[in-house]
């Protein structure tokens, strides 16, 4: 595994269990299956605060930078795939 995906895995562990739940299994899963403008979504995704980031997977609200959208439809896509 290279040094970049161990970095995202790692941030994907927020601390908060239903983070966790999401954001852990999809980097597992995805991560070496993605491109390189993915992962920069991902990691913009992962600078985001955890209330912001819980309001856009329950779908209470959706972000407005375009490329963190996509990047929350990436995850909630895998999500309902688990399903």
């Amino acid at each position: 595994m290279t040094r970049e995906n161990s970095r995202l895995l790692w941030r994907c562990r927020r601390g908060a269990r239903e983070l966790d739940s999401i954001l852990v299994p999809y980097g597992l899963a995805q991560i070496h299956a993605m491109t390189s403008v993915e992962k920069h979504d991902l990691n913009r995704l992962l600078e985001q605060q955890d209330p912001d980031l819980l309001d856009w997977f329950l779908g209470k609200s959706t972000p407005k930078d375009s490329s963190i959208a996509d990047a929350v439809r990436h995850v909630l896509t895998f999500c309902k795939g688990r399903e």
